[in-house]
């Protein structure tokens, strides 16, 4: 004989599907997978001396997991991964000296990395995005200023969202280029280009 499930059980359960259901729905629609727009996204780096930009390039190959919330950017996680072999800096003999075993020595470690740890928002189009760095096997604090252009309801429904993101990082910190002294120890990134969905 088939069991016969109480008329209450069954009302309890329908209200808290009711209630669960659409709550589910709005924290999917509140976190949204996004990824780097290939067509409009660089990857940048830029060297100084004494305030003066000795060296720059662009990493070609770079990947990048982005989980947002637009109404809470706590519950935001970022991550980007570049492969440190793809980097261009006008040269093959530059290219082959910063992927070299004195700088970023791709052959050992092919991948730099950073995953977010803190997102807040520092303005009402600007974020904070506090995370760990991975170069060379060395892991570092890392923070990265973020800022979004375009209209943020679009975006939400789909369209590209512009943004703008750099941080900095100090080349002894991962055992980069320790003899190199024709550039500052400071070494910037900067992110531009989109996100799409």
């Amino acid at each position: 004989m088939a069991s016969i499930i109480p008329l209450r059980r069954v009302l309890s359960l329908g209200l808290a599907l009711a209630f669960v259901a659409p709550l589910a729905v709005a924290r999917a629609q509140a976190q949204t997978a996004w990824r780097f727009d290939r067509g409009s996204t660089e990857v940048m780096f830029v060297g100084k001396r004494f305030g003066t930009i000795v060296t720059n390039g662009r990493f070609e190959r770079y990947d990048g997991n982005f989980t947002i919330d637009f109404e809470r950017p706590e519950r935001s996680r970022i991550r980007v991964t570049l492969d440190t072999a793809s980097i261009r800096a006008g040269s093959s003999l530059v290219d082959g000296f910063i992927a070299g075993e004195s700088m970023l020595d791709a052959a050992h470690f092919p991948a730099a990395s950073f995953v977010s740890e803190s997102v807040s928002r520092t303005g009402p189009r600007s974020l904070d995005i506090r995370g760990r760095l991975t170069i060379k096997g060395v892991t570092q604090p890392f923070v990265v200023t973020a800022t979004v252009d375009g209209d943020l309801d679009r975006a939400k429904r789909g369209e590209a969202l512009p943004f703008l993101a750099s941080g900095s990082f100090l080349r002894p910190a991962y055992g980069i280029g320790r003899e190199v002294n024709i550039v500052d120890d400071q070494i910037d990134i900067v992110i531009k280009g989109h996100l799409t969905r």
